[in-house]
């Protein structure tokens, strides 16, 4: 069936009332506060509803959610597919926790019945006006609808304020075992778009399997990623899974004059668990998935910011089609950012492009009902990763500092041997490690949340190859250029004041020491050597010619590859390979 978007301007128009003036729409230089939501369930799912399995609890958390967002006046809320529950929006509608003139809360419901929605309309019609699409299907059509509520306070024709919500009801059931939604659910047939007046920027909604029609429909992807926000909420165990990430693909298939969008795609938390009637509770452990996608012209790859939003919990990664990604950390928790207008029609020297700024990430306080600044770094797993024997403890020994991230990823790389190395080859977009295919899978060494078994035996062999290189420093008699690294005291590190070098000791010259494993391919020892050599010579510092390469024969034996430039007297000094390529 063909996606069929609507404008929200003619949709409120037939009620007597006027488009919102929303802030994050406005193509101007001053950023938008954002807050989003993800849950960590469980959540319960049976012929009439699906939401959480906990209403009071989830009661809680969306009423503190919404509060929050109303006192500090962020400009977008966003909760994932599912989630709110009914009496919190009905709290919010008819209460002081509603979204201010200029703000948008984009929330993933738990499930309505056509009986329910009518309800709730009569519930709110004093206080709110409740606009949804007419159901003509028969009641055997399904049972309850996947509704998005669009939250917001405009102007009706006489300029007085009233609040309004929109339901968008998802409009293709999802892929599960037992075909479970397209048993139960009644789809909506309409996408809403917000523009404001100027149209310059625009605001919608899909819902988890909508992306189904959306990757099959060219003219839809057109509409959805012209300088638009689009906002993709879900309940999903695989969200990397073909069909729901082909839109996405498609879109960054295409020129980025013609799609300048963020795509915004929110999950529940990681290892949610499913309860239904008269079974066992399934745990999903899925991944949460959550990212931000941006074009490449509209995300700041400096250290200063990259590095701030992992400490945390934002994390960067640089998709091949020339976008940035960055995934949100996978436990529940409320993130709080900044985030820079997708277009500013004003002077170019106030237009900003460092991409979302993480600013806070709240986690729950059961004992006080409410989300509480979380300051720490949160942990991905790393410590435990590299901590799981004597030799990687020792190995690691000065690269447990999560706040430097980018800096731990930088040493492994040079420990394990690039695939090739260019000029600022440690910029987190060229960063071999950060770099991420159309299947979104991250293999970054300091990030063991994206569960992927691939992923995670490649990450396993880049750290047992530091580990085995921390104990070849250590027992192993070195070549010459860095014999005086040997013998006990030297570390496996990475320092901006020198970026090629990733060895080092008390009182000695830094070092470029590579590890390329066992039986690695001749032509791979050769790259590796020369590019090596080409990154210290250019460097030109007094340990130009500190370099090894190493690796294991069949038969167990460590060898150091020969380096032609330090053993060639008719060397004159010259390049010996380009590294002007991109890692």
């Amino acid at each position: 069936m063909a996606v069929v978007i609507q404008d929200v301007r003619a949709v409120l128009a037939r009620y007597g009332l006027e488009e919102p003036d929303l802030a994050l729409l406005r193509a101007d230089e001053r950023p938008y506060r954002a807050l989003l939501l993800q849950p960590a369930g469980p959540f319960y799912a049976d012929s009439s509803r699906i939401g959480p399995l906990d209403l009071e609890d989830a009661t809680n958390r969306a009423n503190a959610l919404l509060k929050m967002a109303a006192q500090r006046g962020d400009q977008l809320v966003v909760t994932p597919e599912y989630f709110l529950p009914r009496r919190a929006l009905e709290e919010a509608a008819l209460g002081d926790s509603f979204p201010a003139q200029g703000a948008l809360w984009v929330l993933g419901c738990e499930s309505f019945s056509p009986d329910q929605l009518d309800e709730f309309r009569t519930r709110c019609n004093d206080h709110c006006d409740v606009i949804f699409e007419t159901d003509q299907e028969p009641e055997v059509q399904g049972s309850f609808f996947d509704p998005v509520a669009y939250c917001f306070t405009t102007t009706r024709d006489d300029k007085s304020l009233r609040r309004v919500i929109i339901f968008q009801f998802k409009t293709a059931p999802s892929r599960d075992e037992h075909s479970f939604e397209s048993r139960y659910l009644r789809c909506g047939r309409s996408i809403y778009q917000f523009k404001n007046r100027d149209g310059l920027i625009k605001l919608s909604t899909i819902i988890c399997s909508d992306a189904f029609a959306i990757g099959d429909d060219p003219q839809a992807i057109r509409q959805l990623a012209d300088r638009t926000i689009l906002i993709h909420i879900q309940l999903n165990q695989k969200p990397k899974h073909t069909d729901y990430r082909r839109y996405r693909n498609e879109i960054f298939r295409l020129s980025q004059d013609i799609t300048n969008c963020d795509i915004v795609c929110l999950n529940w938390a990681r290892n949610v668990v499913l309860h239904e009637p008269s079974k066992e509770p399934s745990a999903w452990k899925n991944e949460s998935a959550s990212a931000w996608y941006l074009p490449e012209r509209r995300c700041s790859v400096d250290d200063a910011e990259v590095g701030g939003n992992e400490a945390k919990g934002l994390y960067y990664t640089a998709h091949e089609k020339k976008r940035h990604v960055l995934h949100f950390h996978y436990d529940e928790a409320v993130f709080a950012l900044t985030v820079p207008k997708i277009v500013n029609q004003g002077l170019a020297i106030l237009d900003v492009r460092i991409g979302p700024t993480l600013d806070e990430r709240h986690v729950w306080q059961s004992g006080t009902t409410s989300w509480a600044l979380d300051s720490s770094c949160p942990d991905t797993g790393w410590r435990e990763m590299v901590g799981a024997d004597d030799e990687s403890r020792a190995a690691f020994a000065d690269l447990m500092d999560t706040a430097n991230r980018l800096h731990i990823e930088r040493a492994v790389s040079l420990s394990c041997g690039q695939k090739a190395v260019a000029e600022a080859w440690f910029r987190v977009d060229r960063l071999d490690v950060f770099r991420i295919a159309e299947c979104e899978t991250v293999e970054r060494a300091t990030l063991e949340l994206d569960g992927n078994s691939e992923a995670r035996g490649r990450r396993r062999q880049r750290i047992v190859k530091v580990s085995i290189l921390g104990h070849i420093l250590r027992t192993q008699e070195l070549p010459l250029p860095i014999r005086d690294l040997g013998g006990g005291g030297a570390s496996i590190n990475w320092s901006p004041n020198s970026p090629n070098t990733n060895v080092s000791k008390p009182g000695f010259l830094p070092a470029l020491v590579t590890y390329l494993g066992d039986c690695p391919d001749p032509e791979q020892i050769k790259r590796t050597c020369e590019a090596a050599f080409e990154l210290l010579r250019r460097e030109n510092k007094p340990h130009k010619a500190r370099i090894g390469v190493c690796y294991r024969t069949a038969g167990g034996e460590t060898k150091f590859a020969e380096i032609k430039a330090q053993t060639d007297f008719t060397y004159d000094g010259s390049s010996m390979t380009s590294i002007t390529g991109v890692a």
